[in-house]
């Protein structure tokens, strides 16, 4: 799922929020959660778009994209070449104005991915069917699904702008593990292993709720409850099971503004359909820190405790690199990850290597090319390494 946190993006250097771009600016109350939750309009931005959106109290943001992905050595059942066309749109709607506590908001969220031929359209076909269950390719395709909705939530501000509560149906995605540089398959890394921790697996379009609080103007702590019953398409008021997930996330600004530290503790218990259950808690950290202005490194790792669930443990780390001069909205990703399953069997781990380059061709139109290395797909040694190019056109608004 593509995620745009506003306030990673910003303190990794890559948009100008105006709290923390202006070093002359004081922090006011309530910056850190208006950063992670509300849009704000990036350069590039035309003046009589920021002030409709003003005006009737709406934000948001859209991207979306052409894409083309081609693989090398996965399954010979598989197609080898994906023709995709994919959108994600996030909207904030103000409901109640209160300029002291923040007021009420509706949050809407909406991605999709289409296959633009016959074999791309086949739920058998899409490269999320081919690689290993570590990490998919590229986290914004869904497989058989058209269209989907992550998030569709209420939004209170209270205590001055001070603490948050956003309840209903919730992604989780887009508020825990935020790492910058590695958090938005649309302009950065696509790999699933660097959007989010492998071993936290944030749900989205399940019922939950977040309560967040500033604690002061460099550290803020959340906490979540989130079923993880539905699947994309169902009815998330259904019975469903007792599958649930428990995360938090500690988060404290330091070296002037320019690094951040996140640790995410969770606890998961999954129902099985044999009337058995299983648990994991584990904890996952990430660092971020914008080395100049041309510099942005990160690293990224977590395990589980019981390693009943999800993945064992995963480590990943990389750098987004401006390399001329005269192209200063241009920039280099590579990163690298390695990820190990929690099932004794799982016994190789499964190493990721990617490279991208953002094009930034207008304010509005970016090309992007990736490259990936898979080793050890599925955690088995004995399939071949997998090899994936691609590119991405996107249009963002």
């Amino acid at each position: 799922m593509m995620k745009k946190n506003i306030i990673a993006l910003a303190l990794a250097g890559l948009i100008a929020a105006p709290v923390f771009a202006e070093e002359a600016s004081k922090p006011q109350a309530g910056d850190i959660l208006q950063s992670i939750n509300m849009f704000t309009p990036e350069e590039g931005d035309p003046s009589y778009k920021v002030k409709a959106d003003e005006r009737f109290g709406t934000q948001w943001a859209v991207d979306m994209a052409y894409g083309y992905w081609h693989s090398h050595n996965t399954d010979a059942a598989m197609h080898s070449n994906a023709n995709l066309a994919l959108i994600h749109a996030q909207l904030n709607q103000r409901l109640i104005k209160d300029d002291v506590n923040g007021g009420t908001w509706l949050r809407v969220e909406f991605s999709g991915s289409w296959g633009l031929d016959h074999e791309s359209a086949r739920t058998d076909m899409m490269l999320t069917d081919a690689f290993g269950s570590a990490t998919y390719p590229h986290a914004d395709i869904y497989g058989g699904h058209d269209g989907v909705i992550p998030e569709l939530a209420l939004m209170q501000y209270l205590a001055g702008k001070r603490v948050c509560i956003i309840a209903g149906m919730v992604n989780l995605t887009n508020y825990f593990d935020a790492v910058g540089i590695a958090n938005d398959s649309f302009s950065s890394f696509t790999n699933d292993g660097f959007i989010n921790s492998s071993v936290l697996g944030l749900p989205d379009a399940n019922l939950g709720a977040v309560v967040q609080a500033e604690i002061d103007s460099k550290s803020y702590a959340m906490f979540a409850f989130s079923r993880e019953a539905t699947g994309y398409g169902d009815n998330p008021f259904s019975e469903g099971n007792g599958s649930f997930l428990l995360v938090g996330e500690y988060g404290r600004m330091f070296a002037d503004g320019n690094a951040t530290f996140r640790i995410n503790p969770f606890y998961r218990h999954i129902d099985n359909l044999d009337g058995t259950g299983d648990d994991n808690a584990g904890l996952a950290a990430s660092i971020e820190y914008t080395v100049s202005d041309k510099l942005t490194v990160y690293s990224r790792s977590g395990f589980g405790f019981k390693q009943d669930l999800g993945n064992a443990f995963d480590f990943s780390c990389g750098a987004n690199v401006k390399l001329i001069p005269s192209r200063e909205d241009d920039f280099l990703g590579v990163a690298f990850g390695v990820f190990k399953g929690c099932a004794p069997a799982d016994n190789n781990r499964e190493y990721v290597a990617e490279a991208m380059y953002s094009l930034q061709i207008n304010d509005y139109f970016k090309i992007v090319p990736h490259i990936q290395y898979i080793a050890n797909p599925a955690y088995d040694a004995e399939n071949s390494d997998a090899v994936l190019m691609g590119v991405q056109g996107v249009f963002s608004f």
